[in-house]
């Protein structure tokens, strides 16, 4: 584990400047939101194009978004649309005064924990088999179960990311995206390695 965050953190360095592009191209297209969901999954297919040739280049974003420009919406939509049901059902239970319905608030929190847990390999996925909804579900999932214990590192990696930059006060957005999702489709090739698999 130690040397895959060496690696890792060894490469987003290295191609910093092309990563922190493309995050700040990802961060235009959010504001016209038919483009979100396209420079998402573009900024995944980025990722595994840096990974593959071992060299981060912008020009790999701009053909992500031609090729996932409608299908990343068979991915974004329906995830943000679970995760907005859960976030609704944890409020409306937390929120109830009996303290049996604030029981119930467990059971959309382990859910939303599960999606959260699989999200960490979703997109690469999802950019691996071309656009393959379920497939990518699947294999994540698959993925996430059979090595938990990295995952959840991996997750917590991510989440003391992200709280370092909200602590630090450094532009949340604007460097987020690209090192997350460079890290996260490194940890798809490490794990599927380990098991003999070609990313």
């Amino acid at each position: 584990m130690f040397s895959f965050i060496r690696d890792s953190f060894v490469f987003i360095l290295a191609n910093l400047f092309d990563i922190t592009l493309v995050t700040l191209a990802w961060l235009f297209l959010q504001v016209p939101v038919i483009t979100g969901p396209a420079a998402t999954v573009a900024v995944y297919h980025f990722a595994r194009q840096a990974v593959l040739k071992d060299e981060a280049q912008f020009k790999d974003f701009i053909q992500g978004l031609r090729i996932y420009f409608w299908k990343a919406w068979l991915l974004v939509f329906p995830y943000t649309l679970v995760l907005l049901i859960l976030a609704y059902d944890i409020f409306f239970f937390l929120s109830a005064e009996q303290p049996n319905s604030r029981l119930w608030a467990s059971v959309p929190m382990a859910i939303l924990s599960i999606v959260l847990v699989a999200q960490s390999y979703l997109f690469a996925f999802f950019v691996r088999e071309k656009g393959a909804l379920r497939v990518a579900v699947k294999k994540a999932f698959l993925l996430a179960v059979a090595h938990p214990v990295f995952t959840m590192a991996l997750l917590l990696i991510t989440m003391l990311f992200f709280l370092g930059l909200y602590a630090t006060r450094i532009g949340l957005a604007m460097v987020y995206v690209g090192p997350v999702a460079v890290l996260q489709t490194k940890a798809v090739q490490y794990l599927l390695k380990k098991r003999g698999i070609e990313f």
